[in-house]
């Protein structure tokens, strides 16, 4: 007679398998969880971009002007500036004065890796304040306009660690002055203020529209998202004391 028994697997076993398979997803799934992340705001951030460029040459189109630095008015305020831009959205809310909806909330800006504040603490590398308008996706602009393209600003002078020099123990820090040449600055929010990371690299990006009509960033970031479906950042926390 043949033996018709069938091998099956113990108990034991079994909780082996189950322990193998469950130590497999903790080591994989953040990584997965983490590359799904980053490829949805990859994408939130080619469409804001796109959005805003498409703002832009409707602006000018429907103005008759020769390149999109027709919607920065040096005489104008800032106010009006994203009025302007604002109206070539469609179905975007508009963030009032007093707004305390979150996603108008007031954010700081860190930077793309970890910014010295200037006392050995990591800090924001701009300031956001809060959006002038959230559109429809729920993406935040926020436009800036100057009284002059071209013009000088005066920063405080850091050493090669990023803290302030005070050469003479005087306690007022050193300063420098440069030239810029930028009408209006546009900041975008990919993924809106209320959600994180609040951060050049990951979901905001800054550009300028320059005195010769065109618009430009001063970082790489945006070219390795453009180019690469790639975020370049490093997460931090603010106001962490480290040594730099």
């Amino acid at each position: 007679m043949m033996n018709n028994k069938i091998r099956a697997f113990t108990l034991s076993e079994v909780l082996i398998i189950l322990s193998i398979i469950g130590i497999i997803a903790a080591i994989t799934l953040p990584a997965t969880i983490s590359n799904y992340k980053e490829k949805v705001l990859v994408t939130q951030v080619k469409k804001t971009y796109s959005q805003m460029q498409n703002a832009l040459k409707m602006y000018a189109a429907e103005n008759n002007c020769s390149d999109i630095s027709c919607i920065s008015d040096l005489n104008g305020t800032t106010l009006e500036f994203n009025e302007r831009l604002f109206k070539q959205y469609n179905g975007a809310k508009f963030c009032n004065t007093n707004s305390k909806e979150k996603i108008c909330e007031n954010i700081s800006i860190k930077s793309n890796t970890p910014f010295n504040n200037g006392y050995g603490q990591t800090g924001a590398a701009d300031g956001f304040l809060k959006p002038y308008f959230v559109n429809a996706d729920g993406s935040a602009i926020r436009g800036v306009q100057y009284s002059s393209c071209i013009r000088e600003e005066e920063y405080n002078v850091r050493d090669e660690n990023g803290n302030y020099v005070d050469e003479d123990n005087d306690g007022n820090l050193d300063t420098k002055i440069i030239t810029i040449d930028y009408c209006a600055t546009i900041y975008i929010d990919a993924n809106g203020t209320a959600k994180g990371p609040n951060q050049f690299g990951a979901d905001i990006y800054r550009f300028n529209i320059v005195s010769t009509g065109k618009l430009s960033t001063i970082t790489t970031q945006l070219n390795d998202v453009l180019t690469k479906n790639k975020l370049n950042y490093v997460p931090y926390n603010l106001g962490v004391n480290i040594k730099f």
